[in-house]
């Protein structure tokens, strides 16, 4: 076995003198509207100080570029200030040497803003929806949003009354803005307490009826999401453009992601329901054929670590889960990729097990994005001078 000497005074410095590495350009890119403030930044590292505030290497319009050396390996911990003393809301940022940080940051809000319920009618139909805007919105004029589409407004909030229990969704939304763990988006709650197994379901089961999902999704896409597309700034493209529920609502979900692909790009199926009318949903994709374009699925379930369990809340739908993760997989599906499935033992279907593990689902379907900068940033910094970009902020 080979023994481990201690180094020579030569070879100790020799190996100092290879880690002595050239700094690394290091940029930060923040959008931020002119007119609404002065911004700059403080930071933990030569040439930023916690003390005084650095400007802009390069600004034009709503765009602000930093650009400072920072020495490899090194970590500078930084916080946008707009005027004299007014710190962006949420943690302190951490750059590594030679990143490029892309930052849309907000001061006026920390927490989401809930708008009151609403209801369409259309045709004899109705559908009562209730809107979440993100804290940067009425900051951020330029800024659009990715949106959710959420089953079960009923239960989602921290004010909800539901008897079955609450998600606390904006409470959890909020914290992962603050961390930057995820985009912003605007959330889409649509409320089933009103024959819900009649709205959520596909098909007609044997025992407890139903059918009539295609009536609540024909609602959503085709008056909803018009709506909320001309009232709000949302980016209406499938890829950003997204539904959730959990139980029934995770079944409906699927549906609607699998039969209009065109509209929703991606959906989190929860705890689905996908026992109903003797599995349907599973033999449909294991008989028919993926659709295209084809929608990135997040799908979950708790599981009991009891094989000889009998309560179907404990089971939490953990084989019947595991049977559509199969049939996608055959499909061409790619776990990790635009499929996902996790597992909860322990778990049960209940309000309490969803809301303990949405920060999953949300940060999958919408992960923070990473813009890579362009030449003509890294000139910019150099030279002093950016072009506008109109699009930088959308």
């Amino acid at each position: 076995m080979a023994t481990l000497r201690p180094m020579s005074s030569e070879t100790q410095g020799s190996a100092s003198s290879e880690v002595s590495l050239p700094p690394e350009r290091t940029l930060i890119e923040v959008i931020y509207p002119e007119g609404k403030g002065v911004i700059g930044l403080r930071g933990s590292h030569a040439p930023l100080s916690w003390e005084e505030t650095a400007p802009p290497t390069v600004q034009e319009g709503n765009r602000h570029v930093f650009s400072f050396d920072v020495p490899q390996g090194d970590v500078v911990e930084l916080k946008i200030v707009r005027g004299d003393d007014d710190w962006a809301n949420g943690p302190n940022y951490a750059v590594h040497a030679g990143e490029h940080l892309f930052l849309e940051p907000y001061f006026d809000r920390t927490e989401s803003t809930l708008l009151e319920p609403e209801t369409l009618e259309v045709d004899g139909q109705s559908l009562s929806f209730q809107v979440l805007l993100p804290p940067s919105y009425d900051e951020q004029t330029a800024k659009r949003y990715p949106v959710l589409y959420a089953q079960d407004a009923q239960a989602l909030w921290s004010t909800s009354q539901d008897p079955y229990g609450v998600w606390h969704l904006e409470k959890s939304l909020d914290q992962l803005y603050a961390l930057g763990a995820m985009q912003e988006i605007i959330v889409v709650a649509m409320y089933t307490t009103e024959r819900r197994l009649e709205q959520l379901s596909p098909v007609p089961d044997p025992e407890h009826g139903g059918g009539h999902a295609d009536v609540h999704l024909g609602l959503m896409v085709d008056h909803l999401r018009p709506r909320i597309n001309e009232r709000f700034r949302t980016r209406p493209e499938r890829e950003h453009t997204a539904l959730m529920g959990s139980s029934m609502g995770g079944l409906f979900s699927f549906h609607a992601a699998w039969t209009r692909p065109d509209v929703f790009g991606k959906a989190a199926c929860l705890s689905s329901s996908f026992w109903w009318a003797d599995r349907e949903a599973v033999r449909r994709v294991q008989q028919g054929r993926a659709p295209e374009p084809r929608p990135i699925l997040y799908l979950d379930s708790g599981a009991s670590p009891n094989p000889t369990e009998s309560d179907a809340s404990a089971r939490d739908g953990y084989h019947h889960t595991r049977s559509m993760f199969r049939a996608l997989v055959t499909h061409g599906y790619t776990p990790g990729v635009d499929l996902h499935r996790l597992t909860f033992p322990g778990s049960t279907h209940d309000a309490a097990s969803w809301a303990a593990r949405i920060a999953l689902p949300l940060q999958l379907l919408f992960p923070r994005e990473v813009r890579e900068p362009t030449r003509e940033v890294f000139q910019a910094a150099a030279d002093g001078h950016l072009e506008p970009m109109a699009s930088v902020a959308s």
